[in-house]
């Protein structure tokens, strides 16, 4: 007799993780998938595969995400989150990765009536509908309250060993991962940053100006301090030293490429990412940015490394004027 198989969308949180483990609790083989993209974080789902002792998959949502976010179908939420398109896009792409791996069903720790867009039984039936997944699609946390899937009617899960838990409140999911000793997942905040309304207005002005964004670009976006110099030229400095690790590694391939520039500071200071070459312009007016931020007094001796592909210089600064500050709104880091 066939072993049945499911995939389970991953992301880390407490929601996923106890829906994956309640189907685990049923005999069924589970193969977990974290679908990766700019606006989301993944620091927790690899510790929580270990923890259930299942194979990860991560896959890159690609290229056609970013025109997905662009122009939604179903339109925006509150901010620049389109979720019922999102959904149906993450569906889609879980579909085929079901295939490959000869997987029968898709799980998915969605809880009805918590979230406002995408998380309504009407938007749900949408989603499975669209993304050509109807009845097998099986959201263990809300079960009872939906109709029956594929997977309870063939009787490869028990129905009854589901739950109906609904609402934004997480308490119940707090009770049963105490009870199933569940302690590798991200705790219930922050999320996805399309929701938060100041990367939101980054996005959308980002969008105004670049018609064909690469995902590097985009990945760019969530980190740093972001300055317009006076050609318009977009320029990130990082805020601690999370963040200028964070932005180098974003951006070292651009850099590799001479369609970035990477500022690395020889005395304390961060580091920045411009879009594009340095020219000499550019190049005074990001070390005043930089210099901005130095925890100490400059000396003439100070200078900066500027790399950019095959081309690297140093260019000395001694900055004792302040600029007129031009940043774009600050938001705080979802993931920590």
């Amino acid at each position: 007799m066939k072993k049945i198989k499911a995939v389970s969308l991953m992301s880390g949180g407490l929601d996923s993780t106890l829906a994956t483990r309640l189907v685990l609790d049923q005999g069924i083989e589970i193969q977990g998938l974290y679908l990766s993209s700019p606006f989301g974080c993944h620091e927790n789902v690899t510790k929580v595969a270990t923890h259930l002792q299942i194979p990860l998959k991560i896959v890159d949502k690609g290229e056609a995400y970013i025109e997905l976010i662009r122009n939604p179908k179903y339109g925006y939420g509150k901010n620049m989150n389109p979720c019922i398109d999102c959904r149906i896009y993450m569906f889609v792409l879980a579909h085929k990765v079901m295939e490959e791996v000869g997987a029968d069903f898709i799980v998915t720790g969605e809880v009805l009536g918590q979230r406002p867009m995408s998380q309504r039984k009407n938007a749900m039936e949408i989603i499975d509908r669209d993304s050509e997944m109807e009845s097998l699609i099986l959201r263990p946390l809300s079960a009872q309250n939906l109709p029956p899937t594929r997977p309870e009617l063939e009787g490869w899960v028990d129905r009854e060993r589901l739950l109906s838990i609904s609402g934004r409140s997480r308490v119940e999911q707090m009770k049963w991962a105490e009870a199933l000793q569940l302690k590798e997942y991200a705790a219930p905040a922050g999320g996805c940053l399309l929701t938060d309304e100041n990367f939101s207005v980054r996005l959308s002005e980002f969008f105004k100006t670049h018609p064909d964004p690469t995902m590097a670009e985009i990945r760019l976006l969530r980190y740093g301090r972001h300055f317009h110099l006076t050609d318009g030229t977009r320029l990130i400095v990082g805020r601690n030293q999370e963040e200028n690790l964070a932005l180098r590694e974003a951006s070292s391939d651009e850099v590799s490429a001479g369609r970035m520039a990477f500022f690395q500071p020889a005395f304390p200071a961060p580091v920045a990412v411009l879009w594009g070459t340095p020219t000499a312009l550019r190049q005074e007016e990001s070390g005043k940015w930089i210099t901005q931020y130095a925890k100490k007094g400059l000396q003439q001796k100070d200078w900066i490394e500027v790399v950019c592909g095959e081309e690297r210089s140093q260019i000395g600064f001694y900055v004792d004027t302040k600029m007129a500050m031009n940043e774009l709104p600050m938001m705080e880091n979802p993931c920590g």
